[in-house]
């Protein structure tokens, strides 16, 4: 059961890093030297192994408590460790390279997530502490908690590090303490400090959490290519719009150029659809009214006749006689509004078009004895 907790604690712990974290402080430890195997307090780290010639050999059961902190102008090992906490298995005796990994699940460099802004400042405590047995520590509630176990962890098993070390003074070795400014980036840092006859060389450095940019870690940007946007990810986080695409989150289109743009519209780039009323290829024509037949449009559903068409439609012509000639042989054609006209019919010609020919003698319209004669040439 308490397995099953500390996976589910882990498991949490992980996933709010994956949903809140902007970054991860990286401590890399790389070299520890205590050449005469001797604690703090100047004497050998108890539980030594003997001598061959009888004289005790000083030898420590080295491990590390770390505890990353804001900045402090001076600087104060105990909690809490405001940035978080971490405690080491045994890596070595006196004098020792770190690994990058061992047995007890421990890694280097150790990894503290950031879930806010990185302010820019720190302060590293880093002690070098002896066990004279791999036995468990206990806490004040009677948990234990194994040297052989690596954890970042919370200040609470911190603390009980630093009780236990208070309890048992002989086990601190050396405490080295620093405050640094630490700009964000894949640089390593480098430090190398000394205490009480001994020695620690490590690197630091702040990483931005993938889709995180800026100095301080801040700034999200994620690339993506849906619905909610269609963009890359600048050196700086900023959002750099596909090609075709435009706006602050890149979720508008850019339509076919020359594309109308109070009657046309696209859903998808280089497309240009058009609005109710018009047309085209790039919507600027506006839609006649239905049926209209000799009409334009400024607006759609407008029937604006041309000249010489008149009627709902534009059907009716308004100019008949000239578009349509209809009076023959000479007759003068008089347009008389709504599509209709009248023939005027020269001497010797009838009919709606003065297409009937006729001998206006003929019948003897004369009286009295008179001659008629047709006083102009009829005309075939």
């Amino acid at each position: 059961m308490g397995r099953l907790c500390l996976l589910l604690i882990v498991s949490l712990s992980s996933l709010t890093c994956q949903v809140l974290c902007s970054g991860v402080f990286e401590l890399k430890l790389q070299e520890f030297l205590n050449k005469k195997g001797i604690a703090g307090n100047a004497n050998c780290c108890p539980g030594g192994a003997a001598h061959p010639q009888g004289h005790q050999q000083c030898e420590c059961k080295t491990f590390f408590r770390v505890c990353l902190k804001h900045y402090q102008a001076s600087v104060s090992p105990e909690p809490p460790c405001t940035y978080g906490g971490a405690v080491t298995p045994v890596l070595g005796s006196n004098s020792f390279q770190v690994p990058e990994t061992n047995a007890d699940s421990f890694t280097n460099p150790i990894r503290f997530s950031f879930g806010f802004t990185w302010p820019g400042t720190f302060s590293l405590i880093i002690e070098a502490l002896h066990t004279d047995s791999l036995d468990d520590l206990t806490t004040d509630t009677g948990s234990k908690f194994r040297i052989s176990t690596f954890r970042v962890t919370t200040n609470d098993l911190v603390q009980t590090v630093i009780a236990d070390s208070a309890d048992n003074p002989e086990r601190l070795i050396s405490r080295f303490t620093t405050q640094r400014h630490l700009t964000v980036g894949e640089e390593w840092s480098k430090d190398l400090q000394t205490a009480s006859r001994t020695e620690l060389r490590f690197s630091y450095r702040f990483l931005c959490d993938e889709h995180y940019y800026g100095d301080g870690c801040s700034v999200f940007c994620r690339p993506r290519d849906d619905a909610f946007g269609h963009f890359t990810c600048g050196e700086r986080g900023e959002i750099i719009c596909n090609s075709g695409w435009k706006g602050q989150y890149c979720t508008e289109p850019i339509c076919l150029p020359g594309c109308d743009e109070e009657h046309g519209f696209c859903d998808k780039p280089g497309e240009c659809k058009c609005r109710v009323g018009f047309s085209g290829r790039y919507c600027d024509d506006c839609i006649r009214y239905p049926g209209c037949l000799h009409g334009t449009c400024q607006q759609p559903w407008q029937c604006n006749c041309q000249e010489g068409w008149g009627g709902l439609f534009c059907n009716q012509d308004l100019n008949y006689c000239t578009h349509h000639k209809p009076c023959l042989n000479g007759a003068t054609c008089t347009n008389t509004g709504q599509g209709s006209y009248t023939c005027s019919c020269p001497p010797g010609y009838t009919g709606a078009n003065c297409e009937i020919q006729f001998n206006e003698c003929s019948g003897n319209p004369c009286r009295n004895g008179g001659s008629c004669i047709v006083s102009t040439t009829l005309k075939t």
